[in-house]
């Protein structure tokens, strides 16, 4: 049995950051909704749970291709008081990861990526500072 679209989604996207690592050597990746401990100094990926819109089908016969929408968010995590660079520097790397035009497959589907992604303002969450990215997709099932 294959599994339902949202879960094809989110193996996707999660693959994308984790298979190959994002960076050389690699950033240590805390994954949703499993425990992790960070280590004091060493900067890390925590992948957020998929931000996921209400599906549409927009054809008149409501029999034709539903669309699926979304936000995948990395947050880029650093130590506090390392300065900008450190942080800002890998979640620049995650954001290259899904540029514009970036196709996943999902099962019989391709998560599309069709926005670029954004950098937000950093948070700090001592003893850490948080940098989100959010990287916006798209799914068309026919």
């Amino acid at each position: 049995m294959s599994d339902p679209i949202d879960v094809l989604i989110a193996k996707a996207l999660i693959a994308r950051v984790t298979t190959p690592n994002v960076t050389s050597p690699a950033t240590p990746i805390a994954n949703p909704y499993v425990a992790y401990t960070p280590t004091v100094g060493l900067a890390y990926l925590d992948i957020r749970p998929v931000l996921r819109a209400a599906p549409e089908n927009p054809s008149l016969p409501f029999d034709g291709s539903n669309i699926f929408r979304g936000v995948f968010q990395v947050d880029a995590v650093a130590s506090d008081g390392g300065g900008e660079s450190p942080g800002l520097r890998l979640a620049s790397l995650v954001a290259a990861r899904f540029a514009v035009g970036t196709k996943l497959v999902a099962g019989s589907y391709y998560v599309k990526c069709n926005k670029i992604p954004t950098i937000a303002a950093a948070v700090k969450d001592a003893p850490w500072v948080r940098f989100p990215v959010s990287i916006p997709f798209v799914v068309i099932t026919s």
